[in-house]
């Protein structure tokens, strides 16, 4: 990266923070996107900085599935930082954002697997209409009560849970079931320093010090798909 570009992502991360100075997180959050997306990789302390901050535009916005995975970003690539301590308030056993209460966590977990799988299967990775949208979130919120009542998650840990989200079967539309699945389903983690797979439970391998389903095998939601 030149000087020029560098000065540029600087003054888009200085202009960004006067704007949520004013208040003006609006503007803020595309300048702050602009500094992220300039910024040399390599550079990981600055990185997390501004991914940090632009987290902090998104949660003010109400953004606040975005601002987790900014947040995510940040916090791996610098363990102690403000960045950090956010995610932990912030983030629960799934690495996604933390709702009321541990069941609402898992619902939440749940559905972002399932409309994922699904929205995965279409070629636009969008809903084509509401009538589509709403059957496919009554399909799944049906396939939810099935699982609470069964018994299988009470006393269940994460890695079980996860397993259970993952291996639940719902029957989805037939056209979007034709497509090829694109939502990564099947993939399996390894530690390659180890030579083992990787746990949910187990510490992710990038050295961030969480577990792996709270670090890069963190649950993603459907709008950051």
């Amino acid at each position: 990266m030149d000087c020029t570009e560098r000065a540029k992502a600087q003054r888009a991360f200085r202009e960004g923070l006067r704007d949520l100075v004013a208040h003006r997180a609006d503007r803020a959050v595309p300048r702050l996107r602009a500094a992220v997306e300039a910024t040399d990789p390599d550079r990981k302390g600055l990185l997390s900085l501004r991914l940090y901050w632009l987290s902090v535009a998104l949660l003010r916005l109400d953004r606040v599935d975005l601002a987790i995975a900014s947040l995510a970003s940040a916090q791996k690539l610098r363990p102690r930082s403000h960045a950090r301590d956010a995610w932990e308030a912030r983030s629960n056993c799934y690495g996604m954002r933390r709702r009321e209460s541990p069941e609402l966590d898992d619902f939440h977990a749940f559905h972002s697997i399932q409309i994922t799988r699904y929205l995965g299967t279409r070629p636009s990775r969008r809903f084509a209409s509401a009538a589509e949208s709403e059957l496919v979130m009554r399909l799944v919120a049906t396939a939810w009560l099935g699982l609470r009542k069964s018994g299988q998650l009470e006393g269940s840990s994460v890695e079980r849970r996860l397993a259970l989200f993952s291996g639940c079967s719902i029957d989805f539309p037939r056209p979007a079931a034709r497509q090829p699945s694109a939502c990564g389903e099947g993939i399996v983690a390894v530690d390659f320093k180890r030579g083992r797979i990787l746990r949910a439970s187990d510490r992710c391998s990038c050295g961030s010090g969480l577990s792996w389903c709270r670090c890069c095998g963190r649950t993603k939601s459907p709008r950051e798909l």
